[in-house]
């Protein structure tokens, strides 16, 4: 069934899409009135609703029921030196799909990308869409916070997860399955991952002075985005 998001204070009185749903609902799936859609508000509200009427600027719908869901546990965090091109969308993509609730863009030393200003928000509010788009079509009813890109050094000491760990390509990094075999149950947990160049000297002394555990992933260098979902798919593998 189709999908579209609806904010939790839009669920009292008349229920309503507007804006970019409604225009997703009417022009491009082609809804017409009778036809049963899901929505949902991104904090956990799931309801079935039926189209009652459809104006020029939005669509109207009588809720038949509602139900709440239970985010997954533990709670995923993910940190990401932002890669070239349009790889970070595909990071997020595949984040909201295996139930991240947290996503956190980094601006590092060796990585190549840099965004100004006016770059900043345009980037930001595309990656939440992103992340929006993925809640609608993996059913996630949670939806996720991309937080506007940061520098490293910013955003190390930010973070208060139980669990911190950093993917690493130093000596000494412990693999990643001996150590979540050895450990508890977090309840939430921090995963930070490099840029294509990787962690400068610098950024790895301030990442394991800020509690973050190096760990590796095997023999074999990772692009990032496959760094990103190796770490994410097994911790939910192992905590699940």
């Amino acid at each position: 069934m189709d999908r579209f998001f609806l904010p939790s204070d839009s669920w009292v009185g008349p229920v309503i899409l507007r804006g970019a749903e409604a225009h997703h609902c009417r022009r491009v799936m082609r809804k017409r009135e009778g036809d049963q859609i899901e929505i949902f508000d991104g904090k956990g509200r799931l309801g079935q609703a039926v189209i009652s009427q459809i104006g020029s600027q939005d669509v109207a719908l009588d809720l038949i029921d509602s139900s709440s869901s239970t985010p997954l546990d533990p709670m995923l965090e993910i940190a990401v030196g932002i890669p070239k091109g349009k790889t970070f969308d595909l990071i997020i993509q595949k984040a909201v799909e295996m139930g991240v609730a947290c996503i956190q863009p980094l601006v590092t030393d060796q990585g190549n990308v840099r965004i100004n200003d006016q770059g900043h928000e345009s980037k930001h509010e595309k990656w939440q869409r992103t992340a929006l788009e993925a809640c609608k079509q993996c059913g996630q009813n949670y939806l996720p916070e991309v937080h506007p890109a940061k520098e490293l050094s910013k955003w190390l000491h930010q973070t208060g997860r139980e669990m911190k760990l950093v993917g690493a390509l130093q000596k000494g990094a412990k693999p990643l399955r001996e150590y979540l075999d050895t450990s508890q149950r977090p309840q939430s947990v921090s995963m930070l991952i490099g840029p294509e160049g990787d962690f400068s000297t610098r950024e790895y002394q301030a990442i394991q002075e800020a509690g973050f555990l190096p760990v590796h992933l095997g023999d074999l260098v990772l692009r990032t985005e496959t760094a990103v979902f190796a770490m994410v798919a097994s911790v939910r593998y192992q905590f699940s």
